[in-house]
């Protein structure tokens, strides 16, 4: 959570989980707007971007070292999360990002431009449901003043109708919290064993009982997300047109989802439910009637100031690149419906033609065993199997050496936490224009790599492996490290990750 008065913001003392965040890679969201037919194209290397409620910054700390020439502003209203995220800023020696402590419900818009540049980009990831209106006020007033004509926001909050189940939940959860003492962590397991009790007792309106199973199957790692979600009084899941009316005095046109395939009715829908949905009156949201059929809990939606259609223009000229070993490649997408799976000849040819390099989805759908695909039907399922992710420069090009520090740093300073968490870290590769969710095992391997140590299982886990480790952790980390190579190695060392 973000902005706002600090002594009303009851959850405003709880350290959030330091994760990254994905979908903010900007490749990634050109492509995302592309195949809803919007253009977003900014300059590559001259970004702007605003991370409102940046927690702990990975995701702002992720873009700026990727990106040199990018300038990138964290805002977050906890004074430890910006003092943490400035020292790892410091250490990794990224001049170009900065963060601010910003309580956003005070900042008029004379106040804003003092603080922040226009932006290109501006992420507000799981901050419009877990603040009051005060601060939904602040953050609409920032958009409308600092997001550029023709910029792009992503926002990502809890949605209706998918999080019904939990809104009663959520305030059992907050009260509990509210009457326990302790840190946190006790508080958020005090809570937990009251909604476990009044369960139990056959209370009539709380979730169904495998949501319940996920609550109090939580690991003690996770208590700081348990508090940041349920632990304000503030918390409020939206639907989606509710929060699209809310953007409108900013200026903003709604574009799509920043994941196409988690809406794309082929993929989600029965045909009698595309019937259904195709027949009913003019005027309707369309949007509203597609989430009554999703299994989607939590939305991230793409928004652009001034949308201009195009997008599907540009897919041909997308690039990609290989991410996946071939032998480890799966070209399908779990449907509704079952699998959808490529014919085995264009199969065989996608990925003939990405080992041999990048190439734009023109190129992919021009291949005479392609016929029929079109750039929009390859990058929608390159994307989703993460068989190959689309390219924001050429791969080796980047400051690798700024690459590999950052990628030491987020390891040294987060690597616990996130292990015991099993919260995403983020490996940073220029080529991608930011980086991709990894675990903290996997991303020491990286940064072991990075540093020079050989593609070999062995010799990883001795520089891994603390001293004094027993046969069963080396053997471990050996079979950890040799199932990474596997997977990773020849695709990163393709990006110019390694």
């Amino acid at each position: 959570m973000s902005g706002g008065m600090k002594e009303s913001y009851a959850a405003a003392d709880i350290r959030y989980l330091a994760a990254f965040q994905e979908e903010t890679v900007p490749a990634r969201l050109r492509l995302a707007a592309a195949l809803q037919d919007a253009i977003w194209n900014p300059d590559h290397e001259s970004l702007t971007v605003i991370d409102i409620g940046c927690g702990r910054g990975v995701t702002a700390t992720v873009l700026a070292a990727a990106n040199p020439g990018w300038d990138v502003h964290g805002l977050d209203l906890q004074p430890a999360h910006i003092a943490e995220a400035r020292e790892i800023a410091e250490e990794a020696g990224l001049s170009n990002l900065h963060f601010h402590e910003a309580d956003i419900a005070a900042l008029d818009e004379a106040a804003l431009a003092r603080t922040l540049p226009e932006a290109d980009l501006i992420i507000l990831y799981g901050v419009w449901t877990w603040v009051p209106d005060v601060v939904r006020e602040g953050i609409v007033r920032l958009l409308g003043s600092r997001l550029k004509p023709g910029g792009m926001l992503l926002i990502g909050y809890n949605s209706l109708p998918g999080f019904s189940d939990s809104v009663v939940l959520q305030r059992i959860m907050a009260q509990g919290m509210a009457a326990s003492s302790g840190s946190d962590a006790e508080r958020a397991g005090a809570a937990v064993g009251i909604v476990k009790v009044l369960a139990d007792a056959g209370a009539r309106y709380l979730p169904a009982e495998k949501m319940l199973e996920r609550l109090t199957g939580y690991s003690d790692g996770m208590s700081s997300y348990l508090a940041h979600e349920y632990g304000t009084g503030f918390w409020r899941p939206e639907f989606g047109f509710d929060v699209r009316k809310a953007m409108v005095p900013a200026r903003l046109d709604y574009v799509g989802s920043a994941v196409p395939a988690e809406v794309a009715p082929e993929l989600n829908l029965r045909p009698e439910q595309r019937l259904a949905l195709e027949g009913l009156p003019p005027g309707m949201d369309r949007d509203f009637m597609m989430d009554l059929f999703l299994l989607r809990r939590f939305r991230r939606d793409v928004f652009i100031k001034g949308k201009r259609p195009g997008g599907r223009g540009m897919l041909a000229h997308l690039p990609f690149a290989l991410f996946m070993a071939p032998e480890k490649i799966e070209l399908s997408i779990q449907t509704i419906a079952g699998r959808a799976e490529l014919p085995a000849a264009a199969n065989a040819a996608l990925i003939e033609a990405l080992v041999a390099g990048p190439k734009t989805l023109g190129q992919l759908a021009s291949l005479p065993a392609c016929s029929g695909l079109s750039p929009a039907d390859l990058g929608l399922i390159l994307s989703t199997t993460n068989t190959a992710l689309p390219l924001w420069r050429a791969p080796g090009t980047g400051d690798a050496a700024r690459a590999a520090r950052t990628n030491r740093v987020l390891l040294s300073r987060l690597g616990a936490e996130s292990a015991a968490s099993s919260s995403p870290l983020g490996f940073v590769v220029p080529a991608l224009g930011g980086g991709h969710i990894i675990s903290a095992s996997d991303l020491g391997v990286a940064c072991a790599l990075q540093s020079g140590v050989p593609p070999e299982p062995t010799e990883l886990a001795q520089r891994l492996c603390r001293p004094g480790a027993t046969a069963e952790e080396v053997t471990r980390v050996e079979q950890g490290a040799a199932g990474l190579l596997a997977r990773h190695y020849a695709t990163w060392k393709a990006l110019g990750a390694v």
